[in-house]
């Protein structure tokens, strides 16, 4: 089977695969968890006591000689941007999953646009991790949903990884308007707070970090073997059977993620970590539930 006929099958089976899981229900969680971009002007009416002084429109004020407020609705249709990465650290597939990171997170994207489509919001996205990153813009409609399950799929490694500041210069620059902004991600590159709060002052951040359980920690029983760090392309030797090897990897990576998890504390980020060996749908259902009960506060 060429390359084309196996992207085109991966392409159908998430297609499928997240239709199926859309369902009303996961959409009518979706529509009460995100709300519009802001309020939009609707018409007049004269000022009321406990109205709000700043929505006096003072030019209808002085034509009429009575105080007039302006009345606004709340702007429905939602910008959705999935930014996937799709660095070289995303295209590692462990021994308990069939799908590499990168393949498990188009599965999410794909529900999460199918979601946003189903509910008429425009959705797009940021590839990046690579150079050059790929930038789809915001788009209505399933067809746009197929494009970004095709783009993820379909997407080669570059030369050189886009650091997390060179990302967030990039979503600033192509989403003027307020944004609800999917990161997903393993967030194994360098953590970045100033990047990372600069994306959330202007968008609405919710960042999905992407783990294998095999990359969490080290097989004793693989011995001595010889590995290749995906972001450097470096070679190492390492004898997993040692318990000092096993224990300083193992603190690394906890002392790693730990980082980007008081990164996100700090900013009031909710971050919401998935398992390639686990099912992601109860992960956004409560992600949704909980967006919910804050917005019914």
């Amino acid at each position: 089977m060429d390359r084309t006929q196996e992207i085109m099958q991966k392409v159908r089976r998430i297609e499928i695969q997240a239709r199926r899981l859309t369902t009303s229900t996961l959409s009518g969680q979706y529509r009460a968890s995100f709300r519009g971009q802001g309020l939009e002007f609707d018409d007049f009416r004269e000022y009321q006591p406990g109205d709000e002084p700043r929505f006096i429109d003072w030019k209808v004020t002085a034509r009429t000689g009575t105080p007039y407020v302006r009345k606004f609705h709340e702007e429905r249709e939602q910008v959705l941007l999935l930014a996937v990465d799709a660095s070289a650290s995303m295209r590692y597939a462990g021994g308990n999953s069939e799908d590499s990171k990168l393949e498990y997170a188009a599965r999410v994207a794909a529900v999460l646009a199918y979601s946003a489509a189903r509910n008429g919001d425009n959705v797009g996205l940021l590839l990046y991790g690579r150079n050059p990153h790929f930038y789809l813009p915001p788009a209505k409609g399933m067809k746009q949903c197929l494009r970004i399950i095709r783009e993820i799929i379909a997407t080669e490694g570059g030369e050189g990884e886009m650091s997390m500041e060179e990302v967030a210069a990039e979503i600033l620059r192509t989403q003027r308007k307020r944004t609800m902004c999917f990161l997903i991600s393993d967030f194994m590159m360098a953590p970045d707070k100033q990047a990372i709060g600069k994306l959330n002052f202007r968008h609405e951040l919710i960042p999905l970090r992407v783990s294998d359980p095999m990359e969490l920690e080290l097989p004793a029983a693989a011995g001595r073997v010889c590995v290749q760090d995906p972001e450097t392309g470096e070679f190492y030797n390492i004898n997993m059977a040692d318990s000092a090897v096993r224990n300083t990897y193992s603190k690394a990576m906890l002392s790693h993620r730990r980082e980007w998890e008081l990164i996100f504390t700090q900013l009031g980020i909710n971050m919401c970590d998935l398992r390639t060996d686990a099912d992601f749908i109860a992960t956004l259902r409560g992600l949704f539930t909980k967006r919910s009960s804050h917005f019914a506060r």
